[in-house]
This record gives C-alpha cells, sequence and structure tokens, in this order.
C-alpha cells in the first residue's frame, strides 16, 4: 500500500499514467487523420481521372461528320480513349486491376458510360439507389461517365466506396 501511496505522491507516477493513457489516443486519432487524408487523396485521384477520361473521349469527334459541319462523336474511339485515359491516371492495368502505384486495391466499377449524340438540349438521368438521382443536361454532343470506387483504410481496415460521376461536351458554337 506503501508504494502505491508513494507513487501517487511523486509526479512522475502521474506523467507515466498521462503519457500511458494519451500515447494510445494519440496514436488512434493520428490513424484516423490519415484515413482521412486517404480518403481525400483517393476520392481527389479518381476524380481526376475520370474528368480526364471524359474529355478524351469527347475529344473523338468524326472528322468526315466535322467536314460536313456537324460534330458527332465516334462512339468506338470515344470509348478507346476513355479507356486509355482511365487506366493511365488512375494507374490500373488494361483490365481495370489495380497497379502497384494505384491508390485503389479494387477494379473500379463503371455503372454508367453514355455518349449524347442528339437532339439538345437532352437531360440524361441515372438513378443510382441507396444514392442518388444524378441528372445532367445536354446542350451539345458530349460523354457522361459513372463510376464506383471501393478502398481500404489503412489503420482501421475499413473498406469505403465513392460514386464519381463527370460529363463533358464539345462545343459547338
Amino acid at each position: 500500500m506503501k508504494i502505491v501511496k508513494k507513487f501517487w505522491q511523486n509526479n512522475n507516477g502521474i506523467l507515466l499514467i498521462f503519457l500511458l493513457l494519451l500515447i494510445p489516443l494519440f496514436w488512434w486519432l493520428w490513424s484516423i487523420t490519415l484515413d482521412g487524408t486517404d480518403a481525400k487523396y483517393v476520392s481527389a485521384r479518381a476524380k481526376t481521372a475520370l474528368n480526364r477520361a471524359v474529355k478524351a473521349a469527347v475529344l473523338a469527334v468524326d472528322k468526315e461528320m466535322l467536314a460536313q459541319g456537324s460534330i458527332v462523336i465516334d462512339s468506338n474511339t470515344a470509348r478507346a480513349n476513355f479507356d486509355r485515359v482511365f487506366t493511365v491516371n488512375l494507374g490500373l492495368r488494361e483490365d481495370y486491376t489495380p497497379a502497384v502505384a494505384s491508390p485503389i486495391q479494387e477494379a473500379p466499377e463503371i455503372l454508367d458510360y453514355y455518349v449524347c449524340q442528339r437532339p439538345y438540349p437532352y437531360t440524361y438521368n441515372f438513378w443510382l439507389e441507396g444514392v442518388k438521382n444524378i441528372t445532367y443536361t445536354f446542350n451539345d454532343p458530349g460523354v457522361f461517365a459513372l463510376i464506383k470506387v471501393r478502398y481500404k483504410h489503412n489503420f482501421t481496415g475499413k473498406m469505403q466506396e465513392i460514386y464519381i460521376y463527370a460529363a463533358a461536351e464539345v462545343i459547338s458554337d
């Protein structure tokens, strides 16, 4: 009993108890902060990759139709451009599996890919159950894409999924 009383009276004992309590707390807060930072990084990287891919897809304008004065997107070339740019910017292989440098651990799902040709304005609706109704109004030829990305937190090990969409148009003015 005297040892416990002496421990509490000594300031070093109180400091030791505080350190034993605070170090795990700080470790836990630090890990949550890093997981949140990882989430923002993955989200920003996926959004940038999707934006660039959609813009690359829009650039696939049919040259023969353009020579006649109308803008038409070649669907096959647009999809090839989309796939190539998306995989490069998100660090994926050709089959969409993540490469070593990719920030995600699972292949992203392309939930929707749509090439809008005519008539304008055209409002495109996509209902994503449990998330929200996504609408985009095309005023010119364009491409819309929606993806789902799943990634794993480093410290907590929890899997999280995010939904990202992007659209781009060829301005005909």
